[in-house]
């Protein structure tokens, strides 16, 4: 992603001042008002992609759908689902608006957990509304102040490290050693840490003993499953709050947990859905979709996180009125299925690991949980100063509990788990590759 240029950042600038009250106060609005102001961007949205994108055009022509017919809920419920092959099979040259190129926008790419490149092109209106709700997402932790520092580990820096010396951030590799990476975070002591959970978790080792002495007021943790349980460790070492927050290149801001542990929807940044396997929406657990209300050059409306989950209404005790995400799982095609038909969700495979984890905490430094085929999974595990042969058959025996007659279980030793080419961990992982939902038009 590009730095922002000068008149950019004046117009974030601006933005901050104008906007900053509003957008504080929009998690705290009735959810019908919420709602109203919701369905009448989606209109607007539906209108000018339908106008402007050639992918939505010939995508709604399919299915006989135009903009006039947009006349509620039920009707928006039924326009086609999007998938992320759709959008790279059609980017740039059908997802952006006729005669736009991707200089005129700022540009993001990421390879996500499919390993396939995906750019999200980015209007600058967008692009600040993503700024000014991540200040007021880290501000959930802790009143987060524009005199405050940031450290942020990840793959690319932000587009900005300070706004006129304000909201200043420091840029780490996530491929950067994590012995400089510690050495230079005790020089600058951030206010805020932002970074994958693994890198957390093997700052913490590095650390040691100094880890409170870094003086965090808080971590925010992304784009890896982790657990409650884990996190609330992690917070013990570094003495701070270390929340989550969920979110994607394609829809940006999706949620994020407050002070209470609650990951609240931003429902002025997506109108977040739950689709059952025939794409119909289901007020039970399924996959997440999601339509971004701010991104007119290259809109997602619709789509398909391929991620699980329950939205529910707030009654949480932080009076924040957005909708609550729940039982947020990773990815579909990460959960495990066995030779009977039953699936180990990637949600319960990560908490069944983290409990040898916490039950082991000085022989684990690392874990990877493969399944190779339909009878055969892989534990890889990264030895701690505890490892030893009874610890492993520890593992084996109470893991073998959550398997069927049939499953092979082994544990292999290796000095790194897998990780993709960026450095991100995913912990569950499923090479038979089932597929996501279908999604061609």
């Amino acid at each position: 992603m590009r730095a922002l240029k000068l008149r950019e950042m004046f117009s974030l600038a601006g933005r901050l001042i104008l906007d900053a009250r509003s957008l504080s106060r929009a998690p705290y609005l009735p959810p019908e008002q919420m709602r109203d102001w919701q369905f009448r961007r989606l209109r607007a949205l539906v209108d000018h992609a339908y106008g402007n994108i050639p992918f939505y055009r010939r995508l709604y022509d399919s299915v006989g759908f135009k903009p006039s017919d947009l006349r509620g809920w039920d009707e928006f419920r039924r326009l086609p689902v999007v998938t992320k092959d759709m959008v790279i099979e059609n980017y740039p040259h059908a997802m952006l608006r006729q005669g736009a190129v991707p200089e005129d926008y700022v540009v993001s790419r990421s390879s996500g957990s499919s390993g396939k490149v995906l750019d999200i092109a980015y209007n600058r209106e967008a692009l600040t509304t993503y700024i000014l709700a991540a200040l007021r997402m880290y501000g959930m932790a802790f009143p987060y102040r524009p005199w405050h520092s940031q450290a942020y580990i990840y793959t690319s820096p932000y587009p900005l490290n300070s706004l006129f010396g304000l909201y200043r951030s420091r840029f780490f590799s996530t491929l950067a050693p994590i012995g400089e990476v510690a050495k230079a975070l005790k020089s600058m002591r951030p206010d805020l840490l932002v970074c994958y959970p693994s890198h957390l978790k093997q700052l913490a080792a590095r650390l040691g003993e100094d880890a409170p002495r870094l003086r965090l007021r808080a971590v925010s943790t992304n784009s890896e499953m982790s657990t409650q349980a884990e996190r609330d460790h992690l917070s013990g070492r570094f003495r701070c709050p270390v929340q989550d927050e969920y979110s994607s290149e394609e829809l940006t801001r999706i949620a994020a947990q407050c002070s209470r542990q609650a990951y609240h929807v931003f429902e002025d940044i997506n109108y977040m859905e739950v689709l059952d396997e025939k794409q119909k929406p289901t007020s039970e657990s399924g996959i997440l979709a999601g339509t971004n209300l701010h991104n007119f050059a290259m809109p997602m409306i619709r789509y398909c996180q391929n991620d699980l989950g329950r939205l529910e209404a707030s009654a949480c005790s932080c009076g924040r009125r957005f909708r609550l995400l729940t039982g947020l799982e990773g990815r579909r095609n990460d959960s495990f299925l066995l030779p009977s038909g039953k699936e180990l969700t990637s949600g319960f495979l990560l908490d069944a690991t983290y409990e040898f984890l916490l039950a082991f905490r000085e022989a684990v430094a690392d874990f990877c949980l493969i399944q190779e085929t339909a009878t055969e999974i892989v534990l890889q595990i990264v030895p701690g100063p505890g490892w030893s042969p009874g610890i492993s058959a520890a593992i084996a025996g109470r893991f073998r509990e959550f398997l069927e007659e049939g499953v092979g279980f082994e544990i292999l030793e290796v000095e790194i788990c897998e990780k993709t080419k960026t450095g991100k961990r995913n912990p569950i992982i499923n090479r038979m590759r089932r597929s996501g939902p279908p999604a061609k038009p």
